[in-house]
């Protein structure tokens, strides 16, 4: 048996509660591993809360999509992996019946193509933070078919996808302005962003901080700054969000995200952060308890954290 965290219905972070569980054999093509860490995201707590829509049916679920750990056994056909094996990655697709692969697990079973061999200069803590945002940052900017010389505002910069987005963007030769929080301003400005701050007025901040003409935006909070880049002159096709909203997509804004990654990005990602060409900011680390996993997503919800939230699960 393992530990993992689950949830039988749907709601806040009061749903999540520590199971005792089986625990997952590797099937052909697949590889299990002790998770090390684990990284939590926004879209953790939109699936247990039902907001992107739940069968009841279904649940238990398992809860979490970033790890890290090292593989314990190897399932057949893979050739890839040995026992011992640091790896990272992201938990992929909808969570299934009883399922025990989210990554707030002890162990977890994921096919051997969706994990990346770890950088020996990458810490596990580093590792698990990587998995949704580096793929969302980096489909995202292919989005938006960034290169250099372009001027994109990114909102939410300090944020988890945003703060690697801002990294990936300057490494292209863009100049970033990044919206954020006043007391976020020089963590900005260490990134190689432009800071402005939010709320009243952030429309004629923008303006005035671009050094040229602005081309592109990246919207990692939500539609009022697709709104916002439709004013500034911006076309729809020049505009991505990370946030799915009906105001969005009346305006015409590009979703973007995971879904245009690839499977080189988590291993390039991986590969800068190890040498230091790229920064990870974890927020805070948490005991791998119910209690401190309530509390780490009760932390994310309020939608102000700079970097990363992690949960110690070794």
């Amino acid at each position: 048996m393992i530990r993992a965290i689950q949830y039988r219905r749907f709601g806040g972070p009061e749903v999540l509660e520590m199971a005792d569980v089986a625990a997952p054999a590797p099937g052909n093509g697949e590889i299990r591993l002790a998770v090390k860490a684990a990284g939590l995201n926004p879209v953790d707590w939109k699936i247990f809360s039902g907001a992107t829509g739940g069968d009841a049916s279904t649940l238990p679920q398992g809860v979490g999509r970033d790890y890290s750990g090292l593989v314990e056994a190897v399932g057949e056909g893979v050739a890839d992996f040995a026992v011992g094996d640091a790896v990272l990655g992201t938990v992929r697709g909808a969570p299934g019946v009883g399922m025990v692969s989210g990554s707030l697990a002890e162990a977890l079973v994921v096919p051997a193509d969706w994990a990346v061999r770890k950088p020996d200069a990458l810490g596990f803590h580093e590792a698990a933070a990587l998995g949704v945002a580096a793929q969302a940052a980096s489909g995202a900017l292919r989005t938006l078919e960034l290169s250099e010389g372009d001027v994109i505002v990114v909102s939410g910069a300090s944020g988890g996808v945003g703060s690697l987005a801002v990294q990936l963007a300057v490494r292209r030769g863009a100049a970033v302005i990044g919206i954020a929080g006043e007391r976020n301003a020089d963590y900005l400005r260490s990134l190689g962003a432009i800071p402005v701050a939010y709320g009243e007025g952030v429309e004629s901040r923008v303006e005035a901080a671009a050094p040229a003409p602005i081309t592109k935006l990246l919207d990692c909070h939500g539609a009022e700054y697709v709104a916002m880049a439709l004013k500034l002159g911006l076309t729809p096709g020049a505009v991505a969000t990370l946030v799915p909203s009906r105001e969005a997509a009346a305006m015409g804004a590009q979703v973007t995200g995971s879904r245009r990654a690839r499977p080189d990005d988590l291993r390039q990602a991986a590969g800068l952060v190890a040498q230091g060409a790229v920064e990870v900011s974890i927020a805070g680390v948490y005991p791998f308890e119910a209690e401190a996993v309530r509390d780490a997503y009760t932390e994310l919800r309020k939608g102000h954290v700079r970097g990363k939230l992690v949960v110690d699960v070794s």
